[in-house]
């Protein structure tokens, strides 16, 4: 044996070694040199064939169950009374009747087994819980026409009693019945969808379902749907609890300060001239020049704020397991509780009119430390970050949020964290924290929570 120019090997005769032209069976290849590669390849299909064929009884048998209607077991009742009665006329031409519909039935859904193209428009956002609006357009690409169809994202017939069917954390409209859809026509399916959690969801498979002829099996198909929609956090209503009332109020007076001019950023002194807007008399500089002289702050036109939600958490769940558990953890509900408060504080700081940045620290951007991607960024994309917010490592958190604060410099933030500023892990936030920043802690439900009003005094105090 000899290597080539090329690194490929070949024998003096000119009989390769390697896979050359159309490859053999096993039984034609015995007896001549295999490469380890291509003998496991034979082996292969060897195995998958046979399994294939061993296994077809099976499928079919699942087949023909799952697709089952009333009709098609009332004919096979028909033919199992007909096998308990003496042979002769007419049970013998019954029987046969009943197996002629069985099979003839069975085939003729088979080939009539619906082939269609969909579009779906749907809003970009929805909040969790709620439902939202949504639209199907079905194509019939098939020659054939689909007839006696039920299209729906629910999935009709033989139910299967399932974990993963229990789980699921939305809900649809019912399935709509169409009589015949001919090839190339277009049909709607207008309906609404919920979904429980937050996330950025895929929508599920739209199921197609024919029992032509005579309802007798059922033809399903299912398209994927290839479409995502962001489910955004519930905002969190001051009715619900003390708590959130009083996290509420506090994010709410805080950005009225700002809005009215408190002194977030002292400008300097004036003096007073008529017609223009006073914020604040100076009344000792008054005094002292005999003249009257107005204090000046930042000016509302151009105040802006940062929003920084702090995703941190010690016993982040990972996101398989979460999707496996019926009921969530202290841990998710109070994850979640952080993110229906931020969504809140988005809501009532663009209705003062106040231009907003958003940073969720498990969403690292270098944009939007300068600003850029964010500096116009309107309230659905930030709810859509929200969204896809997942629990992070308080380290990497903190390292986020100060690199932040130093990009931000004397413009006003609002930090939404699970963490205590007094934690042994947010010592260096604690000793860096500019005075134009306001740490709030979100605080559990009261039924969890042994003393929410001190905690939330003591994280002023160590603010102001």
């Amino acid at each position: 044996m000899s290597v080539d120019a090329t690194g490929e090997s070949s024998d003096r005769t000119g009989t390769s070694v390697g896979y050359s032209g159309p490859r053999t069976t096993l039984s034609e290849r015995i007896g001549q040199d295999l490469n380890d590669a291509d003998f496991r390849y034979q082996l292969r299909q060897s195995v998958r064939n046979t399994v294939y064929w061993l296994a077809a009884p099976f499928r079919g048998y699942m087949a023909l169950r799952g697709s089952m209607t009333y009709a098609s077991v009332f004919a096979l009742l028909g033919v199992f009374m007909t096998l308990n009665v003496i042979w002769g006329f007419p049970w013998s031409g019954m029987m046969g009747a009943f197996f002629a519909i069985l099979f003839v039935g069975f085939g003729i859904n088979r080939i009539m087994r619906p082939v269609l193209r969909l579009n779906v428009t749907l809003p970009r956002v929805a909040i969790a819980g709620e439902p939202f609006s949504l639209s199907v357009r079905l194509t019939n690409s098939r020659v054939l026409p689909a007839i006696n169809l039920r299209v729906g994202f629910q999935r009709e017939g033989l139910s299967f009693i399932s974990r993963s069917a229990l789980l699921q954390h939305w809900d649809a409209s019912p399935p709509v019945s169409v009589q015949i859809l001919r090839s190339g026509e277009q049909m709607q399916w207008h309906g609404s969808m919920r979904f429980d959690t937050r996330g950025v969801h895929d929508l599920p498979p739209f199921h197609l379902a024919s029992t032509f002829p005579f309802h007798l099996f059922y033809a399903r198909n299912k398209i994927e749907c290839e479409t995502k929609i962001a489910i955004t956090p519930v905002p969190a209503n001051p009715n619900d609890d003390p708590t959130s009332r009083m996290m509420l109020a506090e994010i709410g007076d805080w950005t009225q300060q700002l809005v009215a001019g408190a002194p977030v950023e002292y400008i300097g002194n004036r003096e007073y001239q008529v017609g223009v807007p006073v914020r604040r008399w100076d009344f000792a500089s008054w005094a002292r020049l005999g003249r009257p002289i107005v204090r000046e702050y930042q000016s509302p036109s151009i105040q802006a704020i940062t929003l920084i939600v702090d995703t941190s958490q010690r016993a982040a769940a990972k996101p398989q397991a979460a999707r496996e558990n019926a009921v969530m953890t202290d841990e998710q509900r109070r994850f979640e509780r952080l993110m229906s408060i931020a969504t809140t504080a988005i809501n009532e700081i663009s209705n003062r009119r106040v231009q907003l940045t958003l940073h969720v620290t498990n969403q690292p951007d270098q944009d939007a430390y300068q600003n850029i991607q964010t500096a116009n960024e309107t309230s659905d994309s930030m709810l859509i970050r929200l969204a896809a917010a997942k629990p992070t490592p308080p380290a990497a958190a903190q390292a986020e949020i100060v690199e932040t604060l130093e990009a931000c410099r004397r413009r006003p933030v609002l930090i939404l964290s699970l963490i205590e500023l007094d934690d042994p892990e947010r010592q260096e936030l604690a000793e860096q924290l500019p005075s134009s920043a306001k740490y709030l802690l979100i605080e559990d439900q009261p039924s969890t929570s042994s003393n929410p009003t001190k905690k939330s005094h003591s994280a002023d105090r160590r603010l102001d």
